[in-house]
């Protein structure tokens, strides 16, 4: 992988990352429950889009470890 491309994945990481934390942060302010089951979903689906992404990186032989960990644990918010 050239490093022009490297450097775009992990920024594609990190901002994904960061819109993760952000959900899980708004769920917890959230004041009523439709707004936390809102931020619920949109943590789920930042996460997934997270696991998509490390997936299709090792399917097509890329390696994964030249990346910070890509998918946070599930509910818990990724240092970054």
């Amino acid at each position: 992988m050239n490093q022009e491309l490297q450097n775009f994945i992990q920024d594609y990481v990190t901002l994904l990352q960061e819109k993760y934390n952000q959900s899980l942060i708004k769920t917890e302010k959230s004041q009523n429950e439709a707004d936390a089951a809102f931020y619920q979903g949109a943590s789920f689906t930042y996460y997934d889009a997270l696991d998509i992404l490390k997936s299709q990186l090792e399917a097509f032989g890329y390696e994964i470890e030249s990346f910070n960990r890509i998918v946070p644990e599930f509910g818990k918010p990724k240092k970054l």
